[in-house]
């Protein structure tokens, strides 16, 4: 298996994602993987809901909100948006969400979906409350603690189909979501990391996470990370530029 260099410099970790041999699906012989690398995460073409989602950054951040700022970036929204519309999963958490811009991306792809967004920032879920309301969204905002968010909408989920999250700044919570989470997964569960290396502790989770014996496919795409939890699969991790 692939794993980061942990003693290469940024600079010559960036150099090295550049090059790989994967970029493209080149010397990729699953037909999954090579399907996933080339229609979703090197895919380009624009979706109907992009501007739609970025126009309600910008209202946030013509109110002179910053939290917009502070959510995932266009680029990894639009991965995720491609993402969850490869999969088509019918039961999404998202744990964290400062202003509601991932939550727009990660349940635009259907209408019917069972999606729950988690956030214990009083400020950060009431901009993720006027986004979605905004959107027209059916999402759930579970606000408050993660302590107790987390579980209950666990429960309320059972299976999870698929989680996104961003690393969180309290290094301690990533491994309670990461350890919860893994309680309700199944084998076409479907994690989806923005973050993976924030810190010295999210990348060596982020190894942890590609070394279990759970987990059969990884893509690491340097700032994310998706994780494949089907058995047929060989294990394997796909290191992309993206």
């Amino acid at each position: 298996m692939n794993v980061f260099p942990f003693n290469y410099t940024w600079q010559e970790t960036i150099l090295f994602y550049r090059f790989l041999r994967h970029r493209k699906g080149f010397g990729v012989h699953s037909p999954f993987a090579f399907s996933f690398i080339t229609k979703v995460i090197d895919e380009r073409c624009g979706y109907y809901c992009y501007q739609d989602i970025e126009l309600i950054r910008r209202q946030l951040e013509h109110k002179g909100n910053k939290l917009a700022r502070k959510d995932i970036k266009r680029s990894h929204g639009e991965l995720l948006f491609r993402t969850v519309n490869f999969f088509k999963p019918k039961k999404l958490l998202q744990i964290g969400s400062p202003a509601g811009i991932a939550s727009l991306y990660l349940t635009a792809y259907a209408s019917d979906v069972n999606a729950i967004v988690l956030e214990k920032d009083e400020a950060s879920a009431e901009t993720t409350n006027w986004s979605l309301q905004k959107y027209h969204s059916k999402v759930q905002l579970y606000p408050g603690d993660y302590e107790q968010t987390l579980p209950a909408a666990l429960q309320d989920l059972g299976k999870v189909d698929f989680v996104f999250f961003q690393a969180s700044h309290e290094k301690e919570k990533n491994r309670f979501f990461l350890e919860e989470t893994m309680k309700h997964i199944h084998p076409d569960t479907v994690f989806f990391l923005e973050g993976i290396r924030e810190n010295q502790e999210m990348r060596t989770l982020w190894q942890e996470i590609c070394n279990r014996k759970e987990v059969s496919l990884t893509f690491d795409l340097f700032h994310i990370g998706i994780v494949i939890f089907q058995p047929r699969f060989h294990k394997k991790n796909y290191m992309l530029y993206f």
